[in-house]
Order: structure tokens, then sequence, then C-alpha cells
């Protein structure tokens, strides 16, 4: 699976408080921490005493250069470490968090030195739990989690399927990216929110027989980068996208699927109208064939040589500009090889955009399937910059960052 467009770094002076408690799949706070450390994130960790059962606190102290917690009389950690987090850390995650851990928290019990610091630290809490289906699904569980969420702290919804005990349900810990995400979030400021925001992305495909598309390269990674640079700001955001089977998404991403062109077109101009911001990235097919084979074509009866009777697609960006709301604000993206600042600030204006984002798809650091990008921005009040190779994540959040400093 592709995931280039969760790798959002420049966190650099953050700091993440780990909390790790005594679940079986306490092994892969391993992975969380390393996760956030890729993003530049400084890591603290404080194990539960049942957590040193599963994993060691050796193994956090030889990959991260934040303090490790062990417990409330532990000699070798500092003499007030239960307010230590709420003085330096900017985040608190509990991942995994079990049933005990969300009861004391939801209690006010601080008897070791994870709910003690819980108790002090002011800044968001976040816990992601995994346990069996049964415990997750008891009252009394669900009871503290509403207790929790009240509270405004976030829980991180566990998943459905097979656990280490053999049941199959929901209570297995969320995946490391979906963490990742949750809690970078917590991280900046929720400056979208309130704002819905749509995006497309990927290819589309017009079959002319049951086998055979017309298509593109596009893998969906910039139009993924943007939507949850989006959502990290805040945004509510809606995505339609083209096959991108290869492209993992998070769950907390309402995701339409479509495949052609016509649909795709049909999808957005039906979400438009309640969006505040448009965001088109989609590498649509500009044309389909007009006849489409019900029957895989033979390439005896077809010959060595072929000729397809295409037809022209609806044009979604133009469509949604057309008829747009003053109040709503449009961003397009320019895939082009050639004279790309000329046809770029062509389709800024025919289409009635905001803003355009082109870059080129011939250069090798640039484009389709990379997950890197070279792009030139221009607004519809004629500033115009150019930016340097950067990461699509970099990207996308440079595009927000431009929308939130010029649609005022």
């Amino acid at each position: 699976m592709i995931h280039s467009h969760t790798d959002f770094t420049g966190f650099s002076g953050k700091r993440l408080q780990l909390g790790v408690t005594g679940s079986v799949s306490a092994f892969r706070a391993v992975d969380i921490m390393r996760r956030f450390q890729q993003a530049d994130v400084q890591v603290g960790v404080t194990l539960t005493a049942a957590a040193q059962e599963f994993v060691r606190p050796l193994q956090f102290r030889s990959l991260t250069s934040g303090p490790v917690y062990e417990g409330l009389f532990d000699s070798n950690q500092a003499e007030y470490a239960h307010l230590e987090p709420a003085q330096n850390a900017d985040v608190f995650l509990v991942a995994p968090s079990t049933a005990n851990t969300l009861a004391k928290h939801a209690s006010g019990i601080g008897d070791d030195l994870l709910s003690s610091q819980l108790f002090s630290f002011k800044g968001p809490i976040i816990h992601a739990p995994a346990m069996n289906p049964r415990i997750w699904a008891a009252p009394s569980v669900q009871s503290n989690i509403s207790v929790l969420k009240k509270r405004d702290f976030l829980v991180i919804p566990p998943e459905t399927g097979r656990m280490a005990c053999g049941e199959t349900g929901e209570g297995r810990l969320a995946e490391v990216e979906e963490i990742f995400l949750y809690t970078l979030k917590a991280f900046l400021p929720q400056d979208l929110a309130g704002k819905r925001f749509l995006v497309n992305f990927g290819p589309t495909r017009e079959y002319w027989d049951p086998v055979r598309v017309v298509t593109n390269d596009s893998t969906g990674i910039m139009g993924a980068s943007i939507a949850l640079a989006a959502w990290l700001h805040g945004a509510e955001v809606v995505v339609v996208r083209g096959p991108t089977p290869n492209l993992w998404l998070p769950r907390f991403l309402p995701t339409t699927d479509v495949t052609s062109a016509r649909q795709m077109h049909l999808a957005c101009l039906d979400l438009a109208p309640g969006m505040d911001i448009i965001c088109l990235t989609a590498a649509v097919s500009d044309y389909r064939p007009v006849t489409v084979q019900q029957s895989k074509a033979k390439k005896t009866v077809l010959g060595h040589r072929i000729t397809l009777d295409l037809e022209q697609n609806p044009d979604i960006l133009a469509d949604i500009g057309r008829t747009r709301k003053k109040s709503q604000y449009i961003i397009g993206f320019a895939a082009e090889t050639d004279d790309i600042l000329r046809h770029a600030q062509r389709k800024l204006h025919e289409k009635h955009l905001d803003l355009i984002v082109a870059n080129s798809v011939s250069h090798p650091d640039s484009g389709f399937g990379t997950a890197t990008n070279q792009v030139h921005v221009i607004s519809r009040y004629g500033r115009t910059e150019t930016w340097p190779v950067l990461a699509k994540t970099e990207v996308a959040l440079r595009v927000i960052e431009w929308f939130l400093d010029h649609s005022g």
C-alpha cells in the first residue's frame, strides 16, 4: 500500500508523551514512537507495570532521546516525574490504552505514574484503545469512554478484525498511520474548523471493452495529501476518488469511489454546492470511447491496427467553476508537459478558479507516481510563485497555508 501521502514532517520542537499500557498490542508502541520521530517530533514514554511485561523500557531508551518512565518510585528518574510531561509535552497519547487505564482516567484514579501524569496534563489527551471485543463492548467500558469524550478527550476507535485471543470483532488497535494522523492534528491550529472541503483525486478509467481502458498513471498521492492536510487543520473533508486500489486512506475520510469521468463529474457536482473549499486534483480522462463492446474484443477480429472513436467527457473543473457560489474558494490542478505557466493561467481564468497549482508531469521528481512535486502556484489576483521540488505532503500544507493567508 502507498502511504507517502501521510509523510508529514517539520514538527521539530514539538514533544509527544506516549503512554503504553498492558495490552498484547503494546509491542506496536515502538512503531508508533518511530513514526512520530520520522515527523521530527520528540517522544517521551511512560510504561505501566503491566506494559513492561510485554515490552521493555530499554527498547524505547535505545530509540529515543526523550525521557522513558517506568514507575512512581523509580530512583533513576526525575523526582517530579508525574508533573514533567505537563511541563514539557504538547500532546499526550496513550497507545495502546486498556479498559483499566480508561476507567482510571474517567474516574479520577491516580495510583500509578501514567494515571498521575494524565491528571496534571492540561494539553490534548488521546486514547487509542485495544482490548478483547467483549471487553470493548462492556457497558462500563463504553460508559467510561462517553465520560472521556464529554471532557473533550479524544478516543480513536479500534478496528474490527481477528484478535490475538482468536476472537473476531471490534477491539484491535487502530493502524499506526491513523493514530499518527489523529495525533498530528492535535499539534496544529484548527484554523479550518467549520469549513467543508471537497477533494477529488486519482485517475478515471474509460472502458472500451470489459478489460481494456483509456486511463493514465495518476496514483492520487497529491490529492490525498491535500485532503489530509486540510483535515489536519480542522476541515470537514469529503473525498471523491478514482481507481487507486494501492492508496491507503484512513477511516475518518468520507469517500465516494468512482471509476469513470462521468461518475466523478456526477459525484463532484452533487457535493459541490455544500462545500466552502473545493480542490480538484484528479487526472480525469478528457475523452471516452463512443461505444463500449460488451464482450472482450479478439485480436483475430481487430487485426494489427485499430482506431478508437472517442468523444469528450464533461469538464468537472469548468462546470464547478461556472456554477460556483461567490463565497466558495476553488483550487484547480494542472498537469502539463510544456509551457506550463501559460496553460495554467488560461485554465485559471477560463474555469473561474481562485488558485491553480501546475506541475510538469514530464519531470522525474514531479507528477504521477512520485512522492515529490515541483509546482507553480498562480492566484486569480496575479500572484505567482514557483516552489522547489518538495514532498507532496509539504506542497499540500503550503497550499492550505496559501488559502489561509489569502482567502480573506
